[in-house]
């Protein structure tokens, strides 16, 4: 079964029936949700919330945190925003945070495989009994909630802010030094927004991603991220765009926050990623990228990451950066404390080598995909390139097909159509790359992602490579069949 990936657009979801929602409540209150038994329910309950409720307001979502006792306000919080590069950067601070002897909490959206990747605790995800009990309190406690009230009784919380009162209990129970906290969707507005007090900001590139919901432009999606601002609080970002960044230094400003920003100036790689002493038999088989960093304060001269992504250097700086700010609050982080931390962190899905030659990237817009067609094609290769791509339908898939056209990094292309409702249809995927005709690129189309894989495998040759992009669900379905050992 394809992987329950979200992107936790809950904006695009419209309440149906109450009467059905209070049957679904009793449905799931009347199991026994225990082990892997109780896993597949709790999923499917809420995956269905978006047919019986929409995004609510700050205000409700801080009076529900409220209710339930405002965990947060015991947690040291790292709050993480942007368009590109969150994950990765939530994955470096952690693991430098643990390198350096702390116990680090680390809620994560979109899940790949299991929705328990969500919610780790030292580098591993939540465990069934964990995640099942959180899941529990949280629908008692909304019950409770909306009983309380009648200006509460038809609250209901969406898919994402219901996990994010799930990580606020989790993480109450199983307490953490650090809890870094990555945004769901802009910022502002975002549930993980709710909490009181946070420790740190750290906001990532910012990208033309969820147009619809954030702005137009640079500068308008940028004030949506800095809305996780607060006053008089560190923050820390990286600096590409002079419109993201004006509209970023504006609420720093206001809100009387220190500042220190990561430009790509500050960065020199020292050599490319390498194919060399690669076990050709070795599954998740890893590049290295060795760079130096001079931050406001220090200057690391070789740090190593095990990643062909040559993008990831900027995202690591970040993280260096904000470990920094953590020390100048009185966190114990020494320089050898970032090197290890940083060497041994991996973050799945970002040009990772699911076996030799085959690349999974998680590139789903503008942005993304220049850095993925950039790492791509710093990549030696004796062989051909051939490129799985997938796409969702509210991206700008056009211009993305465009971009890997233009690239001339691939010499052939598999289209396909993904495990999701909001897939681009093979027609449409047909009709985005009508241009490749005159590009010398030989394109296929595939009614499924596992048609794809198995054709471009079929067909590739011993020196070739494979590439799979264009979207977090497809990225999830190929991990899948690796979990699911159908390679």
């Amino acid at each position: 079964m394809p992987p329950q990936i979200r992107q936790d657009m809950e904006e695009e979801m419209s309440p149906d029936n109450e009467d059905e929602l209070l049957s679904s409540v009793d449905k799931i209150r009347g199991m026994s949700l225990e082990g892997k038994s109780g896993m597949g329910p709790a999923e499917d309950f809420l995956n269905s919330l978006g047919r019986f409720t929409v995004k609510h307001s700050y205000e409700a979502t801080v009076d529900f945190l409220h209710y339930i006792g405002d965990p947060d306000r015991e947690m040291k919080i790292i709050h993480v925003a942007g368009t590109n590069g969150k994950g990765s950067v939530c994955s470096y601070l952690t693991s430098i945070l643990r390198a350096s002897g702390y116990h680090v909490g680390t809620f994560t959206s979109p899940h790949i495989v299991d929705i328990r990747e969500r919610f780790a605790i030292d580098g591993n995800m939540v465990s069934e009994s964990g995640f099942l009990d959180a899941f529990k309190e949280i629908l008692c406690r909304v019950m409770a909630y909306r009983a309380s009230d009648i200006k509460r009784a038809d609250y209901f919380p969406t898919y994402f802010e219901y996990l994010f009162f799930m990580a606020m209990v989790i993480y109450r129970d199983e307490p953490v030094d650090y809890l870094i906290l990555e945004v769901g969707l802009g910022g502002r507005l975002d549930a993980t927004n709710s909490v009181e007090t946070t420790l740190l900001s750290v906001i990532t590139e910012i990208g033309l991603d969820h147009m619809q919901y954030l702005g137009e432009s640079y500068a308008q999606i940028a004030g949506e991220k800095a809305g996780i601002i607060r006053r008089a609080t560190p923050l820390v970002f990286f600096d590409k765009r002079p419109e993201s960044t004006d509209a970023i230094l504006h609420r720093a400003e206001e809100l009387h926050a220190p500042f220190r920003r990561v430009s790509a100036s500050m960065i020199k790689r020292i050599c490319p990623g390498s194919l060399e002493n690669r076990d050709s038999k070795a599954k998740g088989t890893l590049g290295r990228i060795d760079f130096c960093y001079e931050s406001e304060y220090y200057k690391y001269v070789s740090l190593t990451l095990n990643t062909y992504a040559s993008y990831q250097m900027e995202n690591a700086a970040l993280a260096v950066t904000a470990a920094e700010e953590l020390g100048r609050m009185g966190a114990d982080i020494s320089e050898e404390d970032i090197v290890k931390g940083l060497a041994n962190s991996f973050w799945t899905c970002r040009m990772e080598e699911l076996y030799p030659g085959f690349f999974v990237d998680g590139a789903h817009n503008e942005d993304g995909m220049t850095a993925f067609l950039s790492s791509a094609g710093e990549i030696d290769c004796i062989g051909r390139k051939h490129l799985i791509f997938g796409v969702v339908a509210d991206k700008q898939y056009m211009n993305m097909v465009s971009m890997i056209l233009g690239s001339g990094v691939f010499d052939t292309i598999s289209a396909a159509v993904l495990g999701t409702s909001r897939t681009v249809s093979e027609e449409e995927l047909r009709k985005a790359f009508e241009i490749g005709k005159d590009t010398g690129c030989s394109v296929s189309f595939f009614d499924d992602v596992k048609s794809a894989v198995d054709y471009v495998r079929h067909m590739a040759g011993k020196e070739d490579q494979i590439y799979a992009a264009g979207s977090l669900y497809l990225a999830g379905q190929i991990r899948e069949m690796i979990v699911d050992d159908q390679f």
